[in-house]
């Protein structure tokens, strides 16, 4: 009888847990909104959306990924939202998914009883939950910041009229970053080599570093994957817009990407970091 007992006292608490990670929207649309995704997305089966400090940075789109350019499992799907390449290719693909998660005031208007800032919102085609969202995760290569700012004032600066491109005026290209911080092999995933925009922002990187040279630990515009504080050789994808204003943004990613460059081949002493 006592373990009887125990045993339901333990699955009532299992139930009262669950209940309380279940979630509802005070905004009656976004209801709408998760209807119309699995209605028009039948391969869609779930959405992990990443939330930290109440800001949605990135989702997992769970079901079947046909996609061969961003990163993602047979049945699963990383895209960043903090990045304006996967943004690019989100809205591409799934225009009513990045409606949803780029709705404003997202995370303020889930109803749940109690959540902290950092969360994971689960959302299937019959249930919405909650969930706590891990904080411990490697160090992705990507851009220092300070050089960033350097290497896009440089192209702001030298800009001419006569590299605006025929296309979109986008280019999404996927590189190389060596243990050095040095890009090696590259290729366009968005964008036309031909066009002298792209020619303008492989020549643009050239000058930086050539003006950078004696410094290049310090100022060197990427940093490498880093685990147990040794870099290694990984992926990045960089994202650059030729504004209407003629000023140019630039923004990139190394997390979760998957390698996409025709006939490379890592040395078996410097094996590439996919994840």
């Amino acid at each position: 009888m006592r373990l009887i007992c125990s045993l339901l006292l333990v699955f009532i608490c299992f139930v009262s847990v669950l209940a309380q990670n279940k979630v509802d929207f005070r905004n009656k649309h976004l209801k709408k909104d998760i209807v119309n995704i699995f209605e028009n997305y039948p391969d869609v089966y779930g959405l992990q959306i990443n939330f930290r400090n109440d800001i949605a940075e990135s989702i997992y789109i769970i079901g079947k990924n046909k996609d061969n350019i961003l990163k993602g499992s047979k049945y699963k799907t990383y895209y960043s939202l903090k990045y304006s390449g996967d943004l690019f290719f989100l809205k591409k693909k799934f225009p009513l998914i990045d409606k949803f998660v780029r709705s404003n005031r997202l995370a303020d208007n889930i109803k749940v009883h109690e959540r902290e800032r950092n969360f994971v919102l689960v959302v299937e085609p019959l249930s919405t939950s909650i969930k706590p969202l891990s904080d411990t995760e490697p160090i992705y290569c990507g851009f220092r910041h300070s050089s960033l700012l350097e290497f896009t004032k440089l192209l702001n600066n030298h800009f001419k009229d006569g590299i605006i491109p025929s296309g979109d005026s986008i280019l999404i290209i996927q590189a190389i970053v060596n243990k050095d911080g040095t890009l090696g092999k590259k290729m366009l995933l968005h964008g036309n080599e031909d066009d002298k925009l792209y020619s303008y922002i492989c020549d643009n990187y050239q000058d930086y570093n050539q003006e950078n040279k004696a410094n290049l630990n310090e100022k060197g515009l990427f940093l490498p994957y880093l685990s147990g504080g040794r870099p290694f050789t990984s992926i990045i994808e960089i994202f650059v817009r030729l504004n209407p204003d003629k000023t140019f943004t630039v923004n990139g990613s190394g997390r979760e990407r998957k390698l996409r460059i025709k006939g490379y081949e890592g040395g078996p002493n410097d094996p590439l970091q996919v994840f």
